[in-house]
């Protein structure tokens, strides 16, 4: 049914984003599908900020954040399972929503922490914008 599926995570969560992990590999085992994990390291948002730092040190910090993806998602991961790790920065669910389009995700699983409603009204979560603005499939892993 599924055949690529992205699991966006948000590596400062930790091992709070086990459960969806987990998750996102069951489906994509069942489904024999091919599992993209990507995860967005917030941006400076104007060029003017971003002109403070020095391209070559953005790139160190991707780096930096693949590699924790890396050392995050390793553990879940079985053998015969093809997967695509990815780092970018930018807003998280423009940049989440971007990828899916890039890999062709017929499915997204997203973790998400419950916010108090009122957070969630003024602030709106990044899995919530997801889940709007998707022209996919998506789901929620509560925590």
């Amino acid at each position: 049914m599924f055949k690529q599926i992205l699991l966006p995570l948000d590596i400062s969560e930790g091992e709070d984003v086990g459960k969806a992990i987990q998750a996102a590999v069951d489906l994509a085992v069942a489904n024999q599908a091919q599992l993209h994990i990507l995860t967005v390291m917030p941006g400076f948002g104007s060029p003017l900020v971003a002109s403070y730092f020095p391209q070559q040190n953005m790139s160190k910090a991707l780096e930096a954040v693949y590699s924790q993806l890396r050392d995050l998602v390793e553990p879940f991961i079985p053998e015969n399972l093809e997967v695509k790790l990815r780092a970018v920065e930018g807003k998280p669910y423009k940049q989440i929503l971007k990828e899916a389009l890039r890999v062709h995700a017929d499915l997204i699983v997203i973790p998400s922490h419950s916010p108090k409603a009122v957070e969630r009204f003024f602030l709106g979560s990044t899995a919530a914008r997801v889940v709007e603005r998707a022209e996919i499939s998506v789901m929620v892993i509560r925590d």
